[in-house]
């Protein structure tokens, strides 16, 4: 596979758009930014979210699956409720596949993997409203088969912001995680190889006041287990599960209300990227504050606390609602990558070698309210960008150049 880049929510903006039109580069004074759109946006339906990246279809070349629900506070549509699969040539340029996988009217986000061992990537749906999530089951070929679904938890408050999958019980299958905003938890369903799943013991885990977006599994905290890093909306704070490699896991920090890594410099962080901003070779965060044009740099001062850096605050240039870190000037650094909230353009925050972050540069997406995922979509060993554009309906794709 040419370069499949870990991928993430993404939004924000910047100060003053770049011009742009279809397959001509932009730019920008200083660090080095660059990226060309290959033809126009493409149609998806109402209210595309974060591309997922994976290669579907066995050639090599990364393609894209779009998942089309409404968020908090918007209406159910027959436009959405769906997942549309985008096959990519290896140039970048991508084309629909098959229909529209109908999956009810509040699907929002997803996760890929292989689920069932066949050695195909498939993917898994969350739902905003419903505690069911989809698992659809690629054939190697580019398409996918609705599966069955599964039942995250038994409550009844179903708002559900985020899902990942993982190996947290060692086994060698892939199991399912997702933030339980109201429930105040994360479910943990264990998979069995073949596509099926069932709870943990002792799931849903208490998550904090408000876990939210970007579910982040990764081991933290260097014990060879699969931790879960998040943010607490609500309690102003971040949040770090550490797991014990058998699918339980337990607050880093202790049991309590109130986040024991608490942010001071913002308020409202409602997702957070992780990376190694520092080259310390610990995983830091950048937490993006709820429909702000601000960042939160988190420094990992080792085994998983994360403090505010010195100089904490990114300036994103308009407001956000997510983000990621990839290297996307080239210079062996961080940079962050983020997509505004009812504005055009991606915003690249470039980084600084041994830490922080320098002034954001716009690129124009094509549509409205960005989400962005990373990946080399050309085979040419950059970093290239695909949106998913929430109020433009449509997805583009933004190629890397000199």
């Amino acid at each position: 596979m040419k370069g499949l880049i870990a991928i993430g929510l993404t939004v924000l903006g910047g100060f003053g758009a770049f011009a742009w039109s279809p397959d001509r580069p932009d730019s920008s004074n200083g660090e080095s930014v660059g990226f060309r759109m290959v033809g126009e946006p493409i149609p998806v339906g109402l209210m595309p979210t974060t591309p997922l990246l994976t290669d579907l279809d066995a050639d090599g070349d990364i393609d894209v699956i779009v998942v089309c629900g409404p968020c908090c506070g918007r209406e159910v549509c027959e436009d959405s409720g769906h997942a549309q699969v985008l096959l990519n040539d290896g140039a970048g340029r991508l084309t629909k596949r098959d229909e529209r996988i109908r999956l009810g009217g509040t699907a929002l986000g997803g996760a890929t993997g292989d689920v069932n061992g066949d050695g195909h990537m498939d993917v898994v749906v969350h739902h905003h409203s419903s505690y069911d999530a989809a698992v659809l089951l690629g054939d190697g070929a580019g398409g996918l088969k609705l599966h069955g679904y599964v039942p995250l938890h038994d409550g009844e408050s179903a708002h559900v912001h985020s899902i990942a999958l993982a190996d947290v019980n060692s086994d060698g299958d892939l199991d399912m995680l997702a933030t339980l905003v109201d429930d105040h938890a994360l479910a943990v369903l264990l998979g069995d190889g073949a596509g099926g799943f069932a709870p943990a013991l002792g799931q849903p885990y208490f998550a904090q006041r408000h876990p939210y977006a970007q579910l982040n599994t990764v081991d933290i905290n260097g014990d060879g287990a699969i931790d879960a890093v998040l943010t607490d909306m609500r309690g102003n704070g971040m949040t770090v599960l550490t797991g014990s490699g058998t699918g339980m896991f337990a607050p880093l920090l202790g049991f309590n209300l109130n986040t024991t890594m608490p942010l001071t410099s913002a308020e409202r962080p409602m997702a957070c990227a992780l990376g190694d901003v520092d080259g310390d070779g610990d995983l830091d965060a950048v937490a993006f504050i709820d429909e702000s044009p601000i960042a939160v740099l988190m420094i990992n001062q080792g085994g998983g606390v994360f403090a505010e850096a010195a100089e904490a605050l990114i300036d994103l240039g308009a407001p956000c609602v997510g983000g990621t870190l990839a290297d996307v000037t080239g210079d062996g650094v961080l940079d962050v990558v983020a997509s505004g909230t009812m504005v055009t353009t991606v915003s690249i925050v470039p980084g600084r070698r041994g830490g922080g972050f320098g002034k954001p540069r716009l690129i124009e997406a094509g549509g409205t309210s960005p989400h962005v995922a990373v990946g080399d979509m050309n085979g040419d060993g950059r970093v290239d960008v695909v949106t998913g554009n929430y109020d433009g309906g449509t997805v583009t794709v933004l190629l890397a150049t000199e």
